[in-house]
């Protein structure tokens, strides 16, 4: 059985035609979807379903608070954002410094180079390994409710609203309304 491979290995027409079917083995086998999910999300496409999800869970944490202080079981809540998602990547920075003494002066001067720090993603591309990852932050918070008319309510709801979201009263509206 080896003498037979042995003689197949010195045929260059056997080496070639089986280099070929192995090229076309891997070209047919791109061509179908190998069954894998990459649970690899692209940052871009998916930036804005994230904020948009964000944005969703603060409205209804809100909601719930607003809810329990007024009774209102269906108070509207508008929480606007300021931007998108921020990311820190991973870097590495390089300084090289340099100096020369001369007759009448000495000089010196630094450089600075900065290069990020990439990764390989499961299709095989590359990508920016992400160190922090930085919520928008609130540009205002607009609620009707019941009860939005009484001072006292509208003290208490923005009390709550400005701890639990970290932000000054002058970015909370109140305003008193009937739920639907």
């Amino acid at each position: 059985m080896n003498e037979k491979i042995k003689k197949l290995t010195h045929n260059p027409k056997v080496l070639i035609i089986s280099g070929l079917c192995g090229i076309a083995l891997i070209f047919i086998s791109s061509l179908f979807p190998s069954g894998e999910k990459s649970d690899n999300k692209n940052i871009s496409s998916n930036s804005a379903y994230e904020v948009d999800e964000y944005c969703e869970k603060l409205e209804k944490d809100i909601k719930n608070i607003v809810t329990h202080i007024t009774g209102d079981k269906n108070p509207t809540v508008v929480i606007t954002l300021e931007s998108g998602i921020r990311y820190h990547y991973a870097s590495a920075d390089e300084t090289d410094t340099s100096s020369s003494v001369g007759d009448t002066n000495d000089q010196s001067s630094e450089s600075k180079k900065q290069s990020y720090i990439t990764v390989k993603t499961a299709d095989g591309g590359e990508q920016a390994l992400i160190v922090t990852e930085i919520m928008p932050e609130i540009r205002g918070v607009a609620i009707i409710c019941t009860g939005g008319n009484n001072e006292m309510v509208v003290e208490k709801i923005k009390n709550a609203v400005t701890a639990a979201l970290n932000i000054t009263s002058k970015r909370v509206y109140i305003s008193g309304g009937t739920s639907q």
